[in-house]
This record gives C-alpha cells, structure tokens and sequence, in this order.
C-alpha cells in the first residue's frame, strides 16, 4: 500500500531503479537451469506458444488473428479486421534457434493507394544456448519492458483493448533492433528467476510530438539506423515462486536525442497471481526524460501510469468440454505530466468472454473513459463497447 502511495503521489525519480542496480541484479541471478523446462517465469512467451506445443519438425509456423466490432456512444461502429500475426521457429541446431513474428495490422497494405493498414516484423531474433541459464539473442527484439509488452497476444488477454499505460508509456508493442542475454534459474523447489538484458538503438526525439507533448509512443526508434551514438538498455528481473504466479521490475535507459545527450528512462513493476477462479494482475510505469527547453518549453520531464484487473473464472466445462467464462474488471490510469494539474486520462473496463479452448476466445466488453485537460475539469468521453475474436493457430 505504500508503494502505490509513492507511486501515485511522487516522481518517476522516487522509484527510479539506478542502471548499475538492475545490472547487478543480473549478474548475481547467473546461470542455472529452469524447472520443467521453463524459459521464463512469464506463460505465453515466444518459447510458449500453442503451435510448439507436440509437434516435431525443425521448422515449425503457428500464429493469431483478431477481429473486432466497435461501437461507440457518439454514434460510430465499425468492424475492424485489426491483425494476422504468423509466426515462425526454426531448430536450426542443438543450440541454435530462429524465431520470428510478422504482423498484418488493418488489412495490411492492400489498396492501391498503399491502404491504412500495415505489415511489420513484431520480432525476428536469433537464439544461442552458450550455457544452462545463459543465452545470446539478437534481432529485432521484443522488449522486455513491462510483462504487458512480452504476452500481448490477443488470445492470451481477456479484454479486447490493451491496458492504457501498456499503450501510451512502456507502449507496446515496442521492438527494438539490438543484442544480448537472457536466462533463467530455479529457486528453491518451484521457483524461477528469470532475467533478460539487452542493448538497443532505443528511441529517439519524437517522443516530444508536433504538439510539444512527451508521448513516448511517438518516438519508437528505427530498427535499420540508430538515430545518436548511444545504446539504450533495457532489462528485465522476473521472479515466479509458484506457477501462476510472478513479479517483474524493468526498466529501459539511453540517451533519445540525435546528439547524445537527452536521456530517457521508463521503469515498469508488473505483478500478477491466482485464488483459486480468481486471477488479480496490474503493471505501473513510469516515464522520466531530460527536455530541451528552448525547443519545448512546457514539454512534460515525467509520466505515471497504471492499470489493475481482476479475472473471475466460472462455468469450467458447463456449456461445452473444455470451455470456461471469465468475467472481467480493469481499471486505467495515466497521469502525461506529473508536475501540473491535468493532463490525464483514465478508464474503467467491465467484460465478460467465452473460451470455447483454451487458445480461442470470444470477448464482449464496455469502457467508461475520463480525459483531464491541463489545468481543467475531468470531462467523460464516448463510451466504447465491443464484440471480438481472438484466436491461436
């Protein structure tokens, strides 16, 4: 409880992990081999998916889709055929393993005038087990910021809209071209350690907009050019003393300037764990950055943010065998400048949804949200309900 006090009512600084901690974290987790064959301490990584699950083969390909209904309150609807994910592994050896992630968002690029939509690499990295624990990967990496940006998978999430501060500070989905290490150890007879670590180009000036607003979405770097010098780092330390169960700190530091010397630094807490039908999760973020004051003079210095959400399980095999119901509860946060009054945006989510498997969902939710200008009152927006799918493949 203290903790979300400090949170809530100080600057990002008041939590800030210094670098050379997280570092050290990381080297006294070392080497070590996971129970049962764990990757992480986090369910539903690139290493856990449905597609991998008892088949052979040196190469195998898998994926998701998602569509969706919105409505909204001001008279709006539309479908949205929003994405098609494929993804790829390949064995390339004992050690050696290639995977990669291509995303179809909107249709992708399909009308002759380019469309609305896009096609990208999500991630495409390459693996090398140096070690039990202890293993290099480089590519376009999905960073480790946040537990919300590695399990983003629409199957894998209960509510069809991603979590506020998951979109607007860590945001996802955030890849980054780079290199480095991640690995994981046992503790005890059920616990797992787990750590990632890598240097990336990291963002770049963007993050201030065409309005002199700090929106960190916008300034998602380049996966062909660094735009400065300087590497970012981005980390991190994941614990899971039970299966079900885990806790994360991580944060991401670089310079985003071209001339190498307006730093960043985004520090996110992710925690999530089970009651028996009941599943309570929730990440918290944190955005501190240096501005250049000649060039944006009321440009926020730092950012807050989080959500918390509640899953109730109900009806396991009721309506069909191996189904289950969840009805669902989320609450979001974000405060775009913690130093004046305003500025803010923040929600409320109730949903229910059918999962007729495991790996396939069917999702009906409502949002209330609230917009708070700088220095004026708190004003309610349109109401958003929405009916989709989601599905492994």
């Amino acid at each position: 409880m203290e903790l979300f006090k400090r949170f809530r009512s100080g600057s990002p600084r008041t939590l800030r992990v210094p670098l050379a901690a997280m570092v050290l974290m990381l080297l006294l987790v070392g080497p070590g081999s996971a129970q049962d064959e764990r990757r992480s301490d986090l369910q539903g990584g690139i290493y856990d998916k449905p597609y991998l699950a008892g088949l052979g083969g040196r190469v195998m390909m898998g994926g998701y889709l998602d569509m969706e209904f919105e409505w909204t309150e001001g008279g709006d609807n539309t479908f949205d055929q929003h994405r098609f994910i494929p993804f790829i592994t390949a064995h390339v050896s004992d050690r050696v393993t290639v995977s990669a992630e291509i995303e179809f968002e909107h249709g992708g690029n399909f009308s002759a005038d380019g469309g609305d939509g896009e096609i990208k690499l999500e991630f495409a990295v390459l693996d090398f087990e140096l070690g039990e624990g202890l293993s290099y990967r480089g590519g376009v990496i999905l960073c480790p910021l946040g537990s919300f940006n590695i399990l983003h998978d629409s199957p894998l999430n209960d509510l069809t809209d991603r979590p506020l501060v998951a979109r607007q500070l860590v945001p996802s989905t955030l890849m980054e071209a780079g290199m480095g290490f991640f690995g994981d150890r046992t503790v005890g007879e059920e616990g797992v350690l787990s750590y990632e670590a890598y240097l990336v180009n990291g963002f770049d000036d963007g993050i201030v907009d065409g309005d002199g607003r700090l929106r960190v979405r916008s300034g998602r770097g380049s996966a062909k050019a660094d735009n400065n010098q300087s590497k970012a780092v981005t980390a991190r330390l994941g614990y899971s003393p039970v299966l079900g169960t885990n806790l994360g700190l991580s944060v991401h530091n670089g310079k985003y300037d071209d001339n190498d010397e307006l730093g960043l630094t985004i520090t996110a807490l992710d925690a999530k764990t089970v009651f028996g039908p009941l599943e309570l999760q929730g990440e918290a973020a944190m955005v501190g950055a240096d501005i250049d004051r000649d060039l944006h003079p009321t440009a926020a210095e730092s950012q807050r943010g989080l959500y918390a959400q509640a899953n109730y399980h109900v009806l396991h095999d009721k309506l069909m065998e191996g189904s289950i119901v969840t009805l669902v509860a989320r609450g979001d946060w974000v405060d775009y400048d913690t130093d004046r009054n305003g500025d803010s945006e923040d929600g409320f989510t109730l949903g229910a949804n059918f999962r007729p498997t495991e790996e396939t969902v069917f999702k009906l939710d409502y949002t209330w949200s609230w917009k708070t200008p700088v220095d004026g009152e708190r004003e309610m927006g349109d109401g958003r309900f929405f009916f989709s799918f989601a599905s492994y493949f």
